[in-house]
């Protein structure tokens, strides 16, 4: 996994079997179109886990059933979830000069009762099995394994239920939606001379710009490697303390606000460990 795709799994698998933002206008404008829903089903562009595209290969049948794209393209959602929807993307930030810029805190450890959670998720999916003939089934298939990734994802914060997940699941989607409805931005242009692209180069230069100092992170970024907990690491902060600070900070914040104080956090850290380090060979 090269570091770009990495750091994409790491601040967006919550995009497991979720039709981007371009791909719902597209259904959008087709649907409007089309005489029947069958017609809208070509558009659908879905990405699935790896694990989901494996057990597809190694089946002999007709191969994973996808989302039924009009579940993706449903604009009923409750105005509660829409004006949280609302909220969350006006969060949201462009990093200077382009690159990665986490919105959110991802990655970290779950609690034991969301591991708990996820692991019901795919018992119940193992059991339906990935190819269902049963319509119903197969809907059920699919909504677990948002449910699983939506667990995973915000589930080192506090105990989630079916509910929460599904909650979290629908935000996400509405989300889809709302960023559909908005003009698609022209691509960047700039320097095209060839040359090492550093895909956290966005991120280093916020944290710069506010005063702030970024451990170097040396290893991939993958899933089960988080970037929040290889920062910590640099900076001298043990895991269990940086979850433990991590979701004390998740009981009042949320969105950047969370992001930025754990960037603080890491940031003073490191600059003592710094010190400390300096004082000693001096």
């Amino acid at each position: 996994m090269s570091t770009t795709s990495a750091l994409a799994a790491v601040s967006g698998y919550a995009s497991i079997s979720r039709i981007s933002a371009a791909a719902l206008g597209r259904q959008r404008d087709t649907a409007e179109a089309a005489s029947t829903p069958a017609a809208a089903a070509p558009s659908a562009s879905v990405t699935i886990s790896s694990a989901a595209r494996e057990a597809a290969k190694s089946d002999t049948g007709t191969g994973l059933k996808l989302p039924d794209a009009e579940y993706w393209m449903s604009r009923d959602f409750p105005e509660d979830i829409m004006a949280e929807a609302r909220a969350r993307l006006e969060q949201r930030q462009s990093a200077p000069g382009g690159g990665y810029l986490p919105d959110s805190v991802a990655n970290l450890p779950l609690l034991p009762e969301n591991e708990a959670l996820l692991q019901q998720f795919r018992q119940e999916m193992k059991e339906i099995g990935h190819n269902n003939p049963d319509p119903e089934k197969q809907a059920r298939f699919n909504r677990l394994l948002n449910l699983s990734m939506k667990v995973q994802i915000d589930g080192w914060k506090a105990p989630m239920s079916e509910a929460d997940a599904q909650r979290e699941l629908d935000i996400s989607r509405a989300m889809g939606v709302l960023m559909a409805d908005q003009p698609q931005a022209e691509p960047a242009t700039g320097d095209d001379t060839p040359g090492a692209w550093d895909p956290m180069a966005g991120w280093k230069t916020r944290w710069q710009q506010e005063g702030l100092e970024m451990p170097e992170v040396t290893e991939a970024v993958t899933p089960q490697r988080s970037l929040w907990l290889q920062l910590a690491e640099g900076a001298g902060i043990a895991q269990d303390e940086f979850v433990a600070r991590a979701r004390e900070l998740a009981s009042g914040l949320s969105g950047n606000d969370l992001t930025r104080a754990l960037e603080q956090f890491i940031s003073e850290r490191y600059v003592a460990l710094r010190a400390g380090q300096d004082g000693a060979a001096a």
